[in-house]
């Protein structure tokens, strides 16, 4: 979501994304990432090493030079960077762990980006760090000179366990960066569907906006993901949401060249390309409507009765040579009439391996053969072989 000196439309609508080494007072903003192009080997030398020794994880020199009271885990550059931001970055769980421990300042900002060691290891994606900091009270909420908190630096990347790791940690879902932006936003607009999945089962809000009015919808259409669009449509995203100029998710897909995403999405869910809903035009279909997920479950579940009943009733009733081809027939037809519904079902439903089918054709199985013993072969083993024995006993006491 870069903000460049273009007149594209899509540097026109883009969201500002966080600088690469802007000042503290006016960042500047491009499209790179603060600490994206900062080299973790280019620690200035000095201060008896002591930034050095942080990043390359030497705790027993760490050790060292604590002892000789020269310098402590407090200590920090010109720009307020520590060394606990830098064994964060590089990934030194052990120095950062011993760093924390001798009592450096876990939320201390340092660097032109103004941020937090907890914000140094999200960038480069530490997840075991990151857990580290955030056990020993780093605070994720804290937001660097961008305005942007450790949820939004983590989604920037998409990765996925580093945001379901935060979520877990109580930090809010639609936490907002300085421009409105939520993380479902800015996942929608980089294009990561695994992370717009999370974000939304976590009840992230599909139809929060931003200071323009844009909708996750509309940044998802900007970067043209179908798996994002179609997500956020899948959960109830307003199709026909306007900005403050007054522009739909259609036409953000038009001037954007993403028509091709929105259109395929739309039809994975169950819509026309205007965004209107396709009324399937089978029996039974407003129940569907209804409730796609628990109408397709049942009828996947239920309906291979009715075949595995019709395969039986035709083998058993019928001479062979015509029961065989008229009973797989009959078995191709109702999978037919299954697959008609599983078109209109909701898109991660519309494979029969996703749905109770399989289960549905061994209950069926067994519960005809069930049905067949109980009604048909106990009587006949049970009740009446005991009346006949009864019978030839009377008839062999007649004899004598």
């Amino acid at each position: 979501m870069a903000q460049n000196q273009t007149t594209s439309p899509v540097a026109a609508v883009a969201p500002i994304q966080p600088s690469s080494k802007g000042s503290t007072a006016a960042p500047k903003l491009n499209n790179e990432m603060e600490m994206g192009s900062l080299p973790a080997d280019g620690v200035p030398l000095g201060a008896g090493d002591i930034m050095q020794l942080a990043r390359v994880g030497d705790v027993p020199g760490m050790e060292k030079l604590f002892e000789s009271q020269e310098y402590d885990a407090t200590y920090t550059d010109d720009e307020g960077i520590t060394p606990l931001h830098w064994a964060a970055i590089n990934n030194q769980y052990a120095m950062c762990k011993f760093l924390i421990e001798n009592g450096a300042e876990i939320n201390k900002k340092g660097g032109e980006s103004v941020a937090t060691p907890l914000q140094w290891a999200a960038q480069r994606c530490h997840y075991y760090t990151v857990h580290l900091l955030l056990q020993h009270g780093a605070d994720p909420l804290i937001t660097d000179a961008q305005g942007y908190n450790t949820l939004h630096i983590s989604t920037f990347n998409g990765n996925v366990f580093l945001i379901v790791l935060l979520l877990h940690s109580g930090i809010p879902v639609d936490v907002l960066d300085s421009f409105g932006h939520t993380g479902l936003m800015w996942s929608a607009y980089k294009g990561f569907p695994a992370c717009v999945d999370v974000f939304l089962r976590w009840g992230a809000n599909v139809h929060a906006t931003d200071e323009q009015g844009f909708t996750a919808l509309h940044w998802a259409l900007v970067k043209g993901s179908p798996g994002c669009v179609q997500k956020l449509i899948e959960y109830g995203a307003d199709r026909f949401a306007k900005t403050q100029t007054g522009k739909t998710p259609a036409i953000t897909a038009q001037e954007l060249n993403t028509l091709g995403a929105w259109h395929k999405a739309l039809k994975e869910c169950g819509y026309d390309e205007d965004g209107h809903a396709v009324n399937p035009c089978f029996p039974g279909a407003t129940y569907l409507l209804k409730d796609k997920r628990g109408f397709v479950t049942k009828f996947t579940f239920l309906w291979p009765f009715v075949m595995v009943w019709a395969m039986i009733v035709v083998l058993a009733g019928m001479p062979v040579f015509a029961a065989v081809p008229l009973s797989l027939l009959a078995g191709y037809t109702l999978q037919w009439v299954a697959v008609r519904v599983l078109e209109h079902a909701p898109p991660d439903m519309r494979q029969f391996q996703r749905t109770p089918w399989l289960a549905g054709i061994f209950a069926a199985s067994l519960f005809w053969i069930g049905m067949n013993w109980f009604f048909t072969i106990l009587p006949n083993t049970t009740f009446k072989a005991g009346t006949l024995s009864a019978m030839e006993i009377k008839a062999l006491a007649d004899d004598d």
